[in-house]
């Protein structure tokens, strides 16, 4: 079962989540980003693009056993519920259906405590939301010591900041013990997903 954390005590408990707020007075948006080390681009080879999903949950898994964290906690920058969306698109739906199952509410917008145990299904349908546009905030996740901060591309690449070197140090150990890659150079799409085109970001 995932876990929901109120959005304000989210930030509070995990307060390197980046936020994005709309401000009326400059019709823009305010900013927010953690000061980092180092940012890195994660990539994972596979045949296919739902085997694609699956090994990147069972990766994430993975990279949050080797951080000592027990869950990875995710949250959006907006202020905007996980279901806000509406679609009709097959897998739109089905991830829909998926959060709604975890007792995910309409209305819910803050934070998501996900557990090894849970991680393969739930990185299966948020890299897959994320690819179809199907959330409309940009969904961040962090372990539980902040070591990093991170997010799922929508080419299913990870993109990930560290905190510090010490964290840096940690990061780097913690990858050479899962199968994903360190990507030199653009973020760019491994597949043909369906309602994207494959292109550079």
């Amino acid at each position: 079962m995932i876990k929901q954390i109120k959005r304000k005590k989210c930030l509070a408990a995990y307060p390197i989540f980046p936020q994005r707020n709309y401000n009326e007075d400059i019709e823009d948006y305010d900013y927010f980003y953690p000061d980092t080390f180092s940012s890195y681009i994660l990539i994972l080879k596979s045949k296919s693009y739902k085997k694609h999903l699956k090994n990147l949950g069972k990766e994430m898994s993975s990279l949050c056993t080797a951080l000592k964290s027990g869950t990875l906690i995710f949250l959006g920058d907006e202020k905007l519920a996980w279901r806000f969306r509406e679609g009709k698109y097959k897998n739109f739906k089905k991830g829909m259906k998926y959060l709604a199952n975890e007792g995910i509410k309409k209305i819910f917008a803050g934070g998501l405590v996900v557990g090894e145990g849970s991680m393969v299904q739930f990185i299966k349908h948020l890299a897959n939301l994320i690819a179809i546009n199907g959330l409309i905030p940009y969904v961040h996740f962090t372990d539980e010591a902040q070591n990093i901060v991170a997010s799922i591309c929508k080419y299913g690449n990870v993109h990930v900041s560290v905190r510090n070197e010490d964290s840096n140090n940690l990061f780097k150990n913690v990858v050479s013990n899962t199968r994903f890659e360190f990507l030199e150079g653009k973020c760019y799409s491994h597949f043909e997903i369906k309602g994207r085109k494959s292109a550079m970001h």
